[in-house]
């Protein structure tokens, strides 16, 4: 795939206006199905390595074809998924180069922003003045949303709530977390089973990471997760760990979960192995920060 963006696109440099309009729709088409490649992949730092050239191949493209519906959704799921490899990064850095792991957070969340734009033009494709009406009213803007929109409402939605666990001492994100919620939430009630629960997934960081946050919603978005996944997606019992278990200071919950986690197959579905590789290490991360994470928690388990 990366060989023949590469061919195609020094084939569009000296294309006319109309053939290289036309050629950008086909490669955009191929991009747009391409996305497995990535997906099931089980190396996440040679994901990590690629996806910066792919980013900026498909943003060359939407200059081209700015309404390619395909491309939009890429872009948007690949800056996201990006920001959030770099945000783990962060994470790690914490305890050995805290000037570092700032700076790289900041840089995740405005990633994680550029993402969200891309769902959002998405959505103004589909609905031309869809973000001056979430603006004025979320509300009556979301309940023109389809179920086509599913996509791009979610990646929207979720760019913009990691926009602000990346950079937290934003305070106009952290007013706009409620619109993020709603755009996820509307996810919910057009397509609950999209991707697998991801959107149930989503509402147990949500619920379980703000402030006054439902935890017992967020215990029932994880059933549904989990069900909808059917046990397959191992970021569903890191999310709870994380969000919930934590704050409820319940360390054998923490752990067994973290287990469940690790004990998930990530070749048993391929379609999302990369995303099960990925909350593995995160999950092997967390059970080496349970004395710093749990006041008094028995060590010896």
């Amino acid at each position: 795939m990366r060989r023949f963006v590469s061919v195609a696109i020094s084939v569009l440099v000296v294309a006319g206006c109309s053939i290289r309009q036309t050629a950008v729709d086909f490669i955009g088409d191929a991009v747009a199905g391409g996305g497995g490649v990535y997906e099931s992949d089980d190396d996440p730092r040679l994901v990590q390595d690629a996806l910066p050239f792919g980013l900026k191949t498909y943003e060359s493209l939407l200059a081209v074809s700015p309404a390619h519906m395909g491309l939009l959704l890429a872009t948007a799921k690949g800056f996201v998924s990006y920001a959030y490899l770099l945000e783990l990064e962060a994470d790690r850095l914490d305890d050995t180069d805290l000037p570092r792991a700032r700076e790289q957070r900041v840089r995740a969340s405005k990633l994680f922003l550029r993402g969200r734009d891309y769902a959002l033009r998405g959505l103004e494709v589909s609905h031309p003045g869809f973000r001056a009406d979430l603006r004025r009213d979320s509300a009556a803007a979301l309940a023109k949303a389809t179920k086509d929109d599913a996509p791009y409402l979610y990646w929207a939605g979720a760019g913009w709530a990691a926009a602000l666990g990346a950079d937290k001492d934003n305070l106009d994100l952290v007013a706009e977390l409620p619109t993020a919620g709603a755009l996820v939430g509307r996810v919910l009630e057009l397509d609950e089973g999209f991707e697998s629960g991801a959107a149930h997934e989503f509402f147990i960081a949500y619920e379980g990471g703000r402030p006054n946050g439902d935890l017992k919603a967020a215990r029932s978005h994880y059933e549904r997760a989990l069900a909808l996944s059917n046990g397959e997606r191992a970021s569903v019992f890191v999310a709870l760990a994380e969000s919930v278990s934590v704050r409820q200071q319940n360390v054998a919950e923490f752990r067994a979960l973290l287990t469940k986690a690790l004990a998930v197959d990530p070749d048993k579905a391929p379609q999302i192995r990369l995303v099960n590789v990925i909350a593995q290490e995160r999950a092997r991360w967390l059970q080496q920060r349970i004395p710093l994470l749990f006041a008094g928690a028995d060590l010896t388990e």
